[in-house]
């Protein structure tokens, strides 16, 4: 599992990189990209097409979405939780969350 130091620079760079400016759609190879340049050009977490952020067991450590008023948040992910290897799926329409 990545070091928790790892998962949080990942994550604050998604945020500030996606609301300046502001991105209207998530785009995963974009994210893919902050996420490997803010760990020194390593991709040691991976982005799904869902905004979810993987280490190299596969588990959850992040996810990204977009809140309603359309401002994009990170949350690290509890990687003991049942079923957090599972990809976040895709949303053509945001949701409440």
């Amino acid at each position: 599992m990545r070091k928790d130091v790892e998962v949080d620079l990942a994550l604050a760079a998604v945020a500030a990189a996606l609301n300046e400016p502001q991105l209207e759609q998530f785009d995963t190879g974009r994210v893919q990209e902050i996420v490997t340049a803010s760990l020194g050009g390593e991709p040691v977490l991976i982005v799904d097409d869902g905004g979810g952020l993987h280490d190299e067991s596969g588990a959850r450590v992040g996810a990204v979405r977009r809140t309603p008023s359309g401002e994009w948040i990170t949350e690290r992910q509890n990687v003991d939780a049942r079923r957090s290897d599972a990809a976040i799926p895709t949303n053509s329409e945001q949701t409440d969350g």
